[in-house]
């Protein structure tokens, strides 16, 4: 058993075809056959079945063909891996947030980074998403790094703080209260009000500013996962959300409001994947967060 008949194996998996398979890897039909009967043979098991001009594969080829395919997507990371520790000022990132960094601080932190010499020719792929989506994309592998809040309840996760967001109302300038300079929760308590939903990470944060203030808010109209959608609803007089403080187009037309008492805040962290290695690139970007990117660097 060799790397280029798995490889043979996968793409015969997914075309179904011999004649499109050779094609693919340039080579005769005839030697793909070859190397596909090898491999049964040396692993005791007949892989695919006829299927009028095609092929199929066979309920154990089916069982076979999840382990090859983790085999090669391992070998072909570890490429990668290597590729990387050999020239560290180039690579990739993956790098997933909360919405609420999308807008100043994620566009900040890349200039920054990629601003010095060394670390230029970087690249990186941008994804927003909750929370929660973000923890189990890590886990899966679809991101590097994640800038989310912390979630208690996994054991699989390393959380390192790294800033804090200001928590503020924001409220439609239609509406009276967009002129006051600060707001209590009882201020609201009987206004039309915009949450998050259960999937965002902001709902704890907030549940707990409204369950120690004892105010109880008593006309929730609405509930949302993200800050662009609180936004919007806002703009027409919807209701008074509370959210993180983010930057807010100027044509929304709404104003943001500052808590009173104890100004809350909303803590946001870099998350990895426990015991395993982040590629040589992606851990310089991780020095870089959590040395350079704090509070001071988040709230200039």
């Amino acid at each position: 058993m060799n790397i280029k008949q798995l490889k043979y194996f996968q793409i015969l998996a997914k075309n179904q075809h011999y004649t499109y398979t050779s094609e693919y890897f340039s080579i005769s039909q005839p030697s793909l056959s070859h190397a596909i009967a090898e491999l049964e043979k040396e692993i005791g098991i007949k892989l695919f079945q006829k299927k009028g001009r095609n092929v199929e594969l066979t309920k154990e080829g089916e069982q076979y063909l999840i382990y090859v395919n983790q085999a090669l997507q391992s070998l072909n990371e570890g490429e990668q891996f290597i590729k990387e520790l050999t020239s560290i000022s180039n690579g990739h990132i993956r790098l997933a947030f909360v919405y609420s960094l999308s807008m100043g601080y994620i566009p900040k932190i890349i200039k920054a980074f990629t601003s010095l010499p060394e670390y230029k020719n970087i690249s990186f792929s941008f994804y927003e998403d909750l929370s929660a989506n973000i923890v189990q994309e890590l886990k899966s592998k679809r991101y590097d790094i994640g800038l989310c809040s912390y979630l208690h309840d996994d054991p699989e996760i390393e959380f390192t703080r790294l800033a804090r967001q200001e928590i503020v109302f924001i409220i439609s300038n239609e509406n009276p209260l967009s002129k006051r300079k600060k707001l209590d929760l009882k201020d609201i308590a009987n206004e039309p009000v915009i949450l998050y939903t259960e999937r965002s990470g902001m709902k704890g944060y907030l549940d707990n500013i409204i369950n120690e203030s004892g105010v109880k808010l008593t006309n929730v109209v609405s509930r949302v996962e993200s800050e662009n959608a609180m936004i919007g609803l806002a703009s027409i007089n919807y209701g008074i959300g509370m959210m993180i403080n983010v930057s807010v187009p100027e044509q929304a037309n709404v104003s943001l409001i500052p808590m009173n008492k104890n100004r809350q805040k909303r803590e946001i962290y870099v998350a990895t994947v426990k015991n395993r290695p982040l590629m040589p690139v992606a851990q310089k970007f991780y020095r870089f967060l959590t040395q350079y990117c704090g509070d001071s660097f988040f709230n200039n």
